[in-house]
Protein backbone atom coordinates (compact mmCIF):
# COMPACT_ATOMS: atom_id res chain seq x y z
CA UNK A 1 0.00 0.00 0.00
CA UNK A 2 1.41 3.34 -0.97
CA UNK A 3 1.00 6.62 0.85
CA UNK A 4 -0.46 9.32 -1.34
CA UNK A 5 -0.58 13.05 -1.60
CA UNK A 6 -2.82 15.41 -3.57
CA UNK A 7 -0.72 14.97 -6.72
CA UNK A 8 -1.76 11.30 -7.03
CA UNK A 9 -5.51 11.92 -7.16
CA UNK A 10 -6.11 11.59 -10.88
CA UNK A 11 -9.51 11.67 -12.57
CA UNK A 12 -9.19 7.91 -13.10
CA UNK A 13 -8.71 7.29 -9.36
CA UNK A 14 -11.64 9.58 -8.53
CA UNK A 15 -13.78 7.74 -11.09
CA UNK A 16 -12.78 4.41 -9.55
CA UNK A 17 -13.80 5.65 -6.09
CA UNK A 18 -17.17 6.87 -7.41
CA UNK A 19 -17.73 3.58 -9.23
CA UNK A 20 -16.99 1.51 -6.12
CA UNK A 21 -18.99 3.62 -3.63
CA UNK A 22 -22.32 1.75 -4.10
CA UNK A 23 -20.72 -1.69 -3.76
CA UNK A 24 -18.13 -1.43 -0.96
CA UNK A 25 -19.21 -1.89 2.64
CA UNK A 26 -16.87 0.65 4.23
CA UNK A 27 -14.39 3.35 3.36
CA UNK A 28 -11.67 1.10 4.76
CA UNK A 29 -12.51 -1.47 2.08
CA UNK A 30 -12.18 1.30 -0.49
CA UNK A 31 -8.84 2.27 1.06
CA UNK A 32 -7.61 -1.31 0.68
CA UNK A 33 -8.67 -1.41 -2.97
CA UNK A 34 -7.23 1.93 -4.05
CA UNK A 35 -4.20 2.12 -1.78
CA UNK A 36 -5.01 5.70 -0.78
CA UNK A 37 -5.17 7.06 2.74
CA UNK A 38 -8.51 7.09 4.51
CA UNK A 39 -8.69 10.88 4.89
CA UNK A 40 -8.02 11.28 1.16
CA UNK A 41 -10.81 8.87 0.29
CA UNK A 42 -13.20 10.70 2.64
CA UNK A 43 -12.32 14.02 1.03
CA UNK A 44 -12.74 12.71 -2.54
CA UNK A 45 -15.93 10.74 -1.79
CA UNK A 46 -17.71 13.43 0.27
CA UNK A 47 -19.24 15.39 -2.66
CA UNK A 48 -20.39 12.20 -4.38
CA UNK A 49 -21.93 10.85 -1.17
CA UNK A 50 -23.79 14.17 -0.74
CA UNK A 51 -25.14 13.93 -4.29
CA UNK A 52 -26.19 10.31 -3.71
CA UNK A 53 -27.97 11.32 -0.50
CA UNK A 54 -29.86 14.12 -2.29
CA UNK A 55 -30.88 11.77 -5.11
CA UNK A 56 -31.95 9.07 -2.68
CA UNK A 57 -29.46 6.52 -4.02
CA UNK A 58 -27.19 6.50 -0.97
CA UNK A 59 -26.84 2.84 0.13
CA UNK A 60 -27.89 1.77 3.63
CA UNK A 61 -25.71 0.08 6.21
CA UNK A 62 -26.73 -3.21 7.80
CA UNK A 63 -27.78 -1.31 10.92
CA UNK A 64 -30.26 0.83 8.97
CA UNK A 65 -28.33 4.10 8.86
CA UNK A 66 -26.59 5.53 5.80
CA UNK A 67 -23.53 3.55 4.80
CA UNK A 68 -20.12 5.02 5.75
CA UNK A 69 -21.56 6.56 8.93
CA UNK A 70 -19.08 7.45 11.69
CA UNK A 71 -18.46 5.21 14.69
CA UNK A 72 -19.10 1.50 14.86
CA UNK A 73 -22.43 -0.20 14.42
CA UNK A 74 -23.99 -3.59 15.08
CA UNK A 75 -23.26 -4.75 11.54
CA UNK A 76 -19.54 -3.95 11.73
CA UNK A 77 -19.22 -5.49 15.19
CA UNK A 78 -20.81 -8.72 13.96
CA UNK A 79 -18.23 -9.03 11.17
CA UNK A 80 -15.59 -9.81 13.79
CA UNK A 81 -17.57 -12.75 15.18
CA UNK A 82 -17.20 -15.61 12.74
CA UNK A 83 -19.40 -17.98 14.73
CA UNK A 84 -22.60 -16.29 13.55
CA UNK A 85 -21.59 -14.74 10.24
CA UNK A 86 -20.94 -16.49 6.92
CA UNK A 87 -18.48 -14.72 4.60
CA UNK A 88 -20.24 -13.52 1.47
CA UNK A 89 -23.66 -13.59 3.14
CA UNK A 90 -25.55 -10.74 4.72
CA UNK A 91 -26.12 -10.61 8.45
CA UNK A 92 -29.81 -11.42 7.89
CA UNK A 93 -29.23 -14.52 5.72
CA UNK A 94 -26.35 -15.98 7.75
CA UNK A 95 -28.54 -17.83 10.32
CA UNK A 96 -30.41 -19.69 7.55
CA UNK A 97 -27.15 -20.70 5.88
CA UNK A 98 -25.67 -21.88 9.18
CA UNK A 99 -28.83 -23.85 10.06
CA UNK A 100 -28.78 -25.61 6.65
CA UNK A 101 -25.08 -26.36 7.14
CA UNK A 102 -25.78 -27.96 10.54
CA UNK A 103 -28.54 -30.15 9.05
CA UNK A 104 -26.22 -31.37 6.28
CA UNK A 105 -23.41 -32.01 8.77
CA UNK A 106 -25.79 -34.05 10.95
CA UNK A 107 -26.81 -36.15 7.92
CA UNK A 108 -23.17 -36.66 6.95
CA UNK A 109 -22.18 -37.77 10.46
CA UNK A 110 -25.11 -40.23 10.50
CA UNK A 111 -23.56 -41.87 7.43
CA UNK A 112 -26.14 -40.95 4.79
CA UNK A 113 -25.13 -41.20 1.16
CA UNK A 114 -24.38 -38.03 -0.79
CA UNK A 115 -27.19 -38.81 -3.24
CA UNK A 116 -29.71 -39.09 -0.41
CA UNK A 117 -28.55 -35.81 1.13
CA UNK A 118 -28.73 -34.05 -2.24
CA UNK A 119 -32.33 -35.17 -2.76
CA UNK A 120 -33.35 -34.46 0.84
CA UNK A 121 -31.91 -30.95 0.87
CA UNK A 122 -32.78 -30.13 -2.76
CA UNK A 123 -29.15 -29.70 -3.82
CA UNK A 124 -27.75 -30.04 -7.28
CA UNK A 125 -25.34 -32.82 -8.17
CA UNK A 126 -22.37 -33.23 -5.78
CA UNK A 127 -23.32 -30.29 -3.53
CA UNK A 128 -23.46 -32.42 -0.36
CA UNK A 129 -19.87 -33.53 -0.91
CA UNK A 130 -18.71 -29.92 -0.52
CA UNK A 131 -19.89 -29.91 3.11
CA UNK A 132 -17.22 -32.47 4.10
CA UNK A 133 -14.78 -29.61 4.65
CA UNK A 134 -16.86 -28.40 7.61
CA UNK A 135 -16.55 -31.71 9.48
CA UNK A 136 -14.15 -31.97 12.40
CA UNK A 137 -11.79 -34.98 12.59
CA UNK A 138 -14.07 -36.54 15.24
CA UNK A 139 -17.09 -36.12 12.97
CA UNK A 140 -15.18 -37.66 10.06
CA UNK A 141 -14.37 -40.69 12.23
CA UNK A 142 -18.01 -40.97 13.31
CA UNK A 143 -19.07 -40.82 9.64
CA UNK A 144 -16.59 -43.56 8.73
CA UNK A 145 -17.94 -45.77 11.55
CA UNK A 146 -21.53 -45.14 10.47
CA UNK A 147 -20.73 -46.00 6.86
CA UNK A 148 -18.93 -49.16 7.95
CA UNK A 149 -21.88 -50.18 10.14
CA UNK A 150 -24.29 -49.49 7.28
CA UNK A 151 -22.39 -51.82 5.02
CA UNK A 152 -22.11 -51.64 1.28
CA UNK A 153 -25.17 -50.65 -0.67
CA UNK A 154 -25.82 -53.15 -3.46
CA UNK A 155 -25.46 -51.74 -6.91
CA UNK A 156 -28.54 -51.73 -9.10
CA UNK A 157 -28.38 -54.42 -11.72
CA UNK A 158 -29.87 -54.08 -15.15
CA UNK A 159 -32.81 -56.34 -15.58
CA UNK A 160 -32.35 -58.61 -18.56
CA UNK A 161 -34.87 -61.02 -20.01
CA UNK A 162 -33.13 -63.96 -18.36
CA UNK A 163 -33.08 -62.33 -14.93
CA UNK A 164 -36.71 -61.22 -15.33
CA UNK A 165 -37.74 -64.77 -16.20
CA UNK A 166 -35.80 -66.12 -13.24
CA UNK A 167 -37.62 -63.74 -10.92
CA UNK A 168 -41.10 -64.34 -12.34
CA UNK A 169 -43.63 -66.11 -10.10
CA UNK A 170 -43.86 -68.99 -12.58
CA UNK A 171 -40.21 -69.83 -11.97
CA UNK A 172 -40.87 -70.33 -8.26
CA UNK A 173 -43.23 -73.25 -8.88
CA UNK A 174 -41.76 -76.74 -8.71
CA UNK A 175 -40.98 -78.42 -11.98
CA UNK A 176 -43.42 -81.21 -12.82
CA UNK A 177 -41.81 -84.37 -13.95
CA UNK A 178 -43.45 -86.12 -16.81
CA UNK A 179 -44.38 -89.70 -16.41
CA UNK A 180 -42.23 -92.13 -18.38
CA UNK A 181 -43.87 -93.43 -21.52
Amino acid sequence: MTQDNDKRITPEVAAQIVELLPSVMSLRDLRAITGLRLDTIRRVAAPFLAIMKLQGTHPKCGCGRDRFHPYGCVDSYVKGHRHNRVPGQSYASSPAVLERRQRVIALLVEGHRFVDINTTMGFKNKDARRYLRFLTPEQLEARARAIEARGPIPAKRRQTKASAAARSPASNQPIKEEAPC
